[in-house]
């Protein structure tokens, strides 16, 4: 990995015209694989590149497994690395290069990563907005600069675009079905590669090197899956109780409905809606995969649902809603977002988590818990939405995650109060084992539904 200063920026503060800014740290450029290797996978690496910013930014996975098909692991890491960085600092290698074309910025990319490119540097501190020159740096669209200020206030705005341009750990989650983290750790030191515990999740590993787990015997025979240990945390939100009805309201291809499963032993029912039946085939060859007999996947609009889903009406004793969100808790994953999500995506987003939570209450049973989730940081898309909720249902009452996880494991992992599961706080130093930004939050049937 590589990583080296580009540019000192100082603190968000006004927006005056002063110049140079105060300096206060180095913004750093961040290759996730060294320019040698970068160098060996030019010519793919250009043409994922150039094909994402053609097709204006879809999902940069897609793009990737459909060019990088048949590549050797080693170069498959290495493409994707600089396929990552090249999209991640798009705005700042158009600054550099005065546009340029995608060559000119590979090239320049390998420049700032290796510290030879202090003109940039300089031409950087000469943007008299602060806030503009935040946004070059960094590499984001004004607007979303300007949202990610109004919503987490001035103090925690560069702090918040740095966090979203690090390279994030390549975690996986043990499936307790099949094996013990001990075990699989073992595993998949005998197929030669490198892991490690995770630090906060409980079935979590940290794969290292450049090794693909997809092409593993672990993977093949369901001992993992790869999921971010935060992820992997908000079914431990959930908490379900043993024999349980559970149901994973947006369960999209089904991770979290698997981590359920393997939480509850394989005993109870998950019950995994989506209005995709795409993405639910893929969730029943994973559930095969992972021996997890318990789920049942159903394909249906929440907001539609129609008589479908009239035999779980207050009876599920848990909810997981994972809503559709931005995915800035992601966003090191999926460096194209911050290109794709527009301010009027976003305010589309919030109001659709507001009616699939209306939509989703009506299925927990009497002192049953509902669990929203987002893989976001964002208030609006967190704290915001539960108050709101609250206010609409008052047949509902919030829970406090410290509650129902422990004040121990909820220090790195809550709002100051214990209220809410949040992992990137800016109000401090990191401290959360460098997972990705999800928020979480529960609240409880206190009465029947009216």
């Amino acid at each position: 990995m590589t990583a080296v200063p580009v540019a000192p920026v100082g603190p968000v503060g006004s927006v005056g015209p002063v110049v140079p800014v105060r300096p206060v740290g180095p913004v750093r450029v961040v290759v996730g694989c060294a320019a040698a290797e970068s160098e060996r996978v030019r010519s793919l690496a250009l043409a994922a590149y150039e094909e994402a910013r053609a097709a204006r930014w879809p999902f940069l996975s897609d793009v990737l497994e459909r060019i990088l098909r048949g590549t050797l692991d080693a170069d498959r890491a290495a493409a994707s690395a600089t396929v990552h960085a090249l999209v991640k600092y798009d705005r700042l290698l158009a600054f550099a290069c005065d546009g340029g074309d995608a060559a000119a910025r590979f090239d320049r990319l390998l420049a700032l990563a290796a510290g030879e490119d202090r003109d940039t540097a300089a031409r950087l501190e000469q943007i008299a907005s602060e806030k503009e020159r935040l946004a070059v740096t960094y590499s984001f669209p004004d607007w979303l600069v300007d949202h990610l200020e109004g919503e987490l206030g001035a103090s925690a705005l560069e702090r918040a675009l740095a966090r979203m341009n690090e390279v994030p750990p390549r975690a996986a989650r043990v499936n307790a079905l099949v094996t013990t983290r001990d075990a699989c750790l073992g595993a998949l030191a005998a197929e030669g590669i490198e892991a490690k515990p995770g630090v906060l999740a409980p079935f979590a590993v940290i794969l290292e090197g450049q090794r693909s787990a997809f092409r593993t015997q672990a993977f093949t025979q369901g001992a993992i899956e790869m999921q971010d240990e935060a992820s992997q945390l908000v079914a431990d939100v959930v908490a379900p109780p043993p024999g349980a009805l559970v149901v994973d309201a947006c369960a999209g291809a089904g991770g979290k409905a698997l981590a359920l499963a393997s939480l509850m032993g394989g005993k109870g029912r998950v019950v995994a809606l989506d209005v995709s039946e795409t993405k639910l085939e893929e969730l029943r060859r994973r559930a095969r995969r992972a021996g997890a007999s318990n789920v049942r996947a159903i394909a249906v609009d929440l907001l539609a649902p129609g008589d479908r889903l009239g035999e779980f009406a207050g009876c599920a004793e848990r909810v997981l809603l994972d809503a559709p969100c931005s995915g800035l808790g992601a966003i090191r994953r999926n460096p194209e977002a911050r290109w794709r999500v527009t301010a009027e995506e976003l305010a589309r987003l919030v109001a659709t988590q507001a009616a699939l939570l209306d939509a989703a209450a009506p299925l927990v049973a009497p002192r049953g818990r509902l669990v929203f989730a987002t893989c976001s940081f964002l208030p609006s898309e967190g704290e915001r939405a539960i108050e709101a909720f609250l206010a609409r249902h008052s047949a509902f009452t919030g829970v406090t995650v410290r509650d129902v996880l422990g004040r121990a494991r909820t220090s790195r992992v809550a709002t100051a109060d214990g209220r809410f599961f949040r992992t990137w706080r800016f109000d401090e130093a990191p401290d959360d084992a460098g997972v990705d930004g999800f928020f979480a939050g529960i609240v409880r049937r206190t009465a029947p539904a009216s």
